[in-house]
């Protein structure tokens, strides 16, 4: 989405009015039932062995799916298969609450940031310790991650995200909401995004209120507020 969204900013069909976009990361859980505990991890090989009913089935699905492939598509180089698996809501609640007080460019920053600790790298997503390094190197004070993290703050808005995810039927990722009208699903290539993203361009199409904001708790002003190019 990224490389979409660089391109169409690079070259607007109307100088004078480029296309402006916000990001807005809708929490998801793909093990729901992951322990919260910190202690607590898995490979990402063992989850995919078992979900997919063996080591055999394993290598077909990735072939199939074309793992390594679909990481490069998004700017992961090196797709870390052996990963550790772990509970999301303590990154999420991360990210969600940086939206929140730093804004949105602040959040896609640390939200690369933390897709290349987890998918190459390999770092667990309920780390405390590496969230809060995250997040410094987003702009937030150690210190101020460090209480938000200790807290319970962001979970309930969490839960409604999801909630308004089930009644819309969506139940996998990666899908992409775009200005709340166009539901694109699956692995979907640059190109498609570019063509969506022109075809609101030409028709002046504005964004309606997003209903994932609300539950979320993000100010009006933070989602009109531009991304910014480096993010």
């Amino acid at each position: 989405m990224q490389r979409a969204m660089r391109e169409v900013q690079a070259k607007p069909l109307d100088a004078n009015n480029p296309l402006r976009f916000s990001v807005l990361r809708v929490p998801f859980f793909l093990e729901p039932e992951y322990p919260r505990d910190e202690g607590w991890s898995e490979t990402n090989r063992a989850r995919l062995e078992r979900k997919w009913g063996g080591k055999r089935e394993f290598e077909a699905q990735k072939r199939r799916h074309r793992l390594k492939e679909r990481g490069e598509d998004v700017g992961i180089k090196h797709f870390n298969l052996d990963r550790l698996a772990s509970s999301t809501m303590r990154s999420h609640r991360l990210v969600q609450w940086v939206t929140k007080n730093y804004g949105c460019t602040a959040s896609e920053t640390l939200y690369n940031d933390l897709n290349k600790r987890h998918f190459e790298d390999g770092q667990k997503l309920n780390d405390r310790k590496m969230l809060i390094e995250a997040a410094s190197k987003a702009g937030v004070d150690p210190a101020v991650a460090e209480a938000f993290l200790a807290s319970g703050e962001g979970e309930n808005e969490i839960e409604g995200a999801l909630h308004i995810l089930r009644r819309m039927g969506i139940n996998s990722i990666p899908n992409f909401i775009i200005g709340a009208r166009h539901v694109l699903s699956g692995a979907v290539h640059s190109t498609e995004l570019i063509k969506l993203f022109r075809e609101i361009e030409r028709t002046g199409e504005g964004a309606p209120e997003s209903a994932f904001a609300a539950v979320l708790g993000i100010p009006d002003e933070v989602i009109e507020r531009p991304l910014e190019a480096s993010a």
